[in-house]
């Protein structure tokens, strides 16, 4: 896999990430923006992240994910989050730009006459370490008459933070992009020589232990209810993924992949053990609605059934969105080809 398709799939699972429910949206940008933004009563609606600029000549502009908010009062504020894998020396330039294509996308004449351009809340975040990443992107934009305006953009270094450390912020939707920083050191490690098999162990034993925090972290919040099934189920098929891509280029061990696959087993019975207790206490309360025991018993049998059903189907369709293929999908799932098949229909 070349670099370039690597940074594709890093891309493909950000996005992927940002599909999660509203109250983890809502939470996340509250959390990076330092805005108290209310879940309660806002929206978080995803916005096509396709610009064009015809100066000096017509080009498309791909900025990686712009979210508008709808709620607070007539505004609709939009927010722009740019991943950004490594460093690059004109990340400012491209910031500028961005901010500049999306506020101009919805320019309006003020009541001057006035074209009024709204720059984006924006934020770049980083998960490889680089010694000239800064806090803070800025850039001094100098006016003919003299006059100058700061354009700062705040930069998160995702690769400072601990996965332990993470999931007790609600930055928590970030975590499986924490095992992107893993690929600098094994780059390191192949162009090193007399590299020894006891730091590429320890390197392997980092990255299921993150996995293993994940895992956990995901689980344990979905019981308290402080994390949705929806943004579950996407953490965890998006870490799943983030791994793969790891093993794929640089891993390629059977010991390791077997302890990825118990994980991997171990996340597949969490959720039908779920499925299953919610079917049991849905069908339970359809049973009592009725009044008869008959009908408890139906309401169980149905409810179990539809539980697992449903969380399997919710399980396989997340993996599938990210690039899953289908016989990982079917070993995680228990599922058989022909009800793939059918769930691929839908």
């Amino acid at each position: 896999m070349s670099p370039d398709e690597y940074r594709v799939k890093i891309d493909e699972a950000a996005k992927f990430l940002f599909t999660s429910s509203n109250d983890t949206l809502i939470e996340f940008l509250s959390a990076i923006f330092s805005l108290p933004l209310n879940k309660e009563t806002l929206r978080v609606v995803p916005i096509s992240t396709e610009y064009i600029s015809h100066s000096p000549v017509y080009s498309r502009h791909y900025p990686d994910i712009v979210l508008e908010v709808r709620g607070l009062s007539d505004e609709h504020p939009l927010f722009h989050v740019e991943i950004q894998t490594g460093y690059d020396s004109m990340m400012d330039v491209r910031m500028v730009k961005y901010g500049y294509l999306i506020g101009a996308s919805r320019s309006e004449n003020g009541s001057d006459d006035i074209r009024v351009i709204t720059i984006p809340h924006q934020v770049v975040i980083y998960l490889e370490e680089h010694s000239r990443i800064t806090d803070t992107l800025q850039v001094k934009i100098v006016l003919p008459d003299g006059s100058d305006l700061l354009y700062s953009v705040p930069v998160l270094k995702l690769y400072q933070y601990p996965v332990e450390v993470l999931g007790k912020t609600d930055l928590y939707l970030l975590l499986p992009l924490v095992l992107v920083k893993y690929r600098k050191r094994f780059e390191k490690l192949i162009t090193r020589k007399n590299t020894g098999r006891e730091e590429f162990d320890q390197i392997v034993g980092e990255i299921i232990r993150d996995i293993e925090t994940i895992i956990s972290f995901s689980s344990e919040a979905g019981e308290e209810g402080r994390m949705d099934e929806e943004t579950k189920d996407i953490i965890l098929s998006t870490t799943i993924e983030m791994y793969r891509q790891l093993h794929r280029k640089y891993i390629n061990d059977e010991r390791v992949q077997g302890k990825v696959d118990y994980l991997i087993e171990s996340v597949r019975q969490k959720w039908h053990t779920i499925g299953l207790e919610e079917g049991i206490e849905k069908g339970i309360e359809k049973g009592i609605e009725r009044g008869k025991v008959e009908g408890i018993k139906v309401g169980i049998e149905k409810g179990i059934e539809k539980g697992i059903e449903q969380g399997v189907k919710t399980v396989a369709k997340n993996l599938l969105m990210i690039g899953i293929d289908d016989a990982m999908i079917l070993q995680v799932t228990g599922l058989t080809p022909e009800e793939l098949e059918r769930i691929k229909a839908e």
